[in-house]
């Protein structure tokens, strides 16, 4: 994209949000930032950028952009690539708030991704951001400093992706034109200051090469994805209620457990009916002396049942759709001393494992 160009959609992006005429909007952008080394719309030229852009963003950025590597392994594509984060992007915080209210919600973008790319074949437990993520980070950073803004927040992840060819196609099928025009209106934002100074860019970008990335605490929360069934999906957000219930402060692997026992339909629910099994009770513990304030964030080991070993599971069976059975499964192999501590009424692990995996797949709803 030419500088040119570059300019000319600042400007339609000043008009839109402040009403001026054209050649109003064009006069003031100069005047609102301008930069030694650099330009309003290219602040982060001459910039030695560290290895890893992870650290310039703010914690639901950063949280955003690990979120993306959940949303490429769902769709068994081998690396993270810039329509990963943009999915990842409309889940939580501004993006997804800035596109709901154009009618836009992430299991829009997961489709639309699917239908162009399809699913993938092997499973990437690991998958790696490819370079145009990188690219699309950097991007990311300089939107947000010609804005007047040091740490980049997600909608400014979002000006990034408008610039490239494949987020921006899915976007604009879905309606938005322009992500920066989108953006820039924004009446929940604040508004456009005057640039960061380019001697502060390189002095961070000097920090972040020294001591490399910190990611925040607590780190992000997997989604229930689209790959999930209906039933899977209330089964684990009734495993956060019971730690809110509990109040626990972390969603454990033994709340997703009695999350899945406890649903009403579904292939867990048909195997518990058909071999008699009883549910768990309506509460896993009484609540504490003290308040721990449950947060519904995953513990690590969660988390991972619920965003990595219910793929194990389901490429070992050959399985596309994620329902209770998977989920059930993926506690069981990882967690199996749960059934011993929390649900005496439970056979074996080896009975219930068998009983579940010659239940699958299922006809849970998708």
């Amino acid at each position: 994209m030419t500088a040119d160009r570059r300019s000319k959609r600042a400007t339609r992006s000043r008009m839109a949000q402040t009403g001026e005429k054209y050649t109003q909007a064009r006069r003031a952008l100069p005047a609102a930032g301008g930069m030694s080394g650099g330009t309003r719309e290219n602040p982060g030229a001459g910039i030695r950028w560290p290895r890893d852009s992870l650290g310039w963003f703010t914690d639901q950025a950063h949280n955003a952009i690990l979120l993306a590597a959940d949303e490429a392994r769902m769709l068994s594509h081998p690396r993270i690539d810039p329509e990963h984060l943009l999915l990842a992007a409309a889940r939580r915080g501004n993006v997804e708030r800035i596109l709901a209210g154009q009618g836009i919600a992430a299991r829009a973008i997961h489709d639309a991704i699917a239908a162009i790319k399809g699913f993938g074949g092997k499973l990437e437990l690991v998958p790696r951001r490819s370079p145009a993520s990188e690219q699309v980070l950097r991007r990311a950073v300089t939107a947000a400093a010609s804005r007047g803004v040091l740490g980049p927040s997600t909608e400014h992840l979002l000006i990034a992706l408008g610039d490239h060819e494949l987020p921006a196609r899915i976007l604009a099928e879905l309606g938005v034109a322009s992500a920066q025009v989108l953006v820039d209106a924004d009446q929940g934002l604040p508004p456009i200051g005057p640039a960061v100074d380019h001697a502060q860019l390189e002095r961070r970008a000097a920090q972040l090469a020294a001591r490399g990335v910190e990611p925040p605490s607590p780190g992000p929360v997997p989604p229930v994805f689209e790959r999930f069934t209906a039933q899977a999906r209330a089964a684990i957000n009734a495993g956060a209620e019971y730690a809110h219930r509990a109040d626990d402060r972390w969603v454990e692997p033994v709340h997703l457990l009695f999350g899945v026992l406890d649903a009403e339909t579904g292939v867990a629910a048909a195997v518990r009916a058909r071999y008699g099994w009883h549910r768990p009770p309506a509460q896993t513990a009484q609540p504490p002396a003290y308040s721990p304030r449950a947060t519904g964030i995953f513990t690590p080991e969660a988390r991972r049942i619920v965003a990595e070993d219910v793929l194990i599971i389901a490429e070992r069976l050959d399985h596309r759709t994620l329902t209770t059975g998977h989920v059930l499964l993926a506690i069981l192999e990882r967690y199996a001393y749960l059934t011993i501590d929390f649900i005496d009424a439970l056979p074996g692990i080896r009975e219930i494992t068998a009983a579940v995996t010659d239940a699958l797949p299922g006809g849970e709803d998708t």
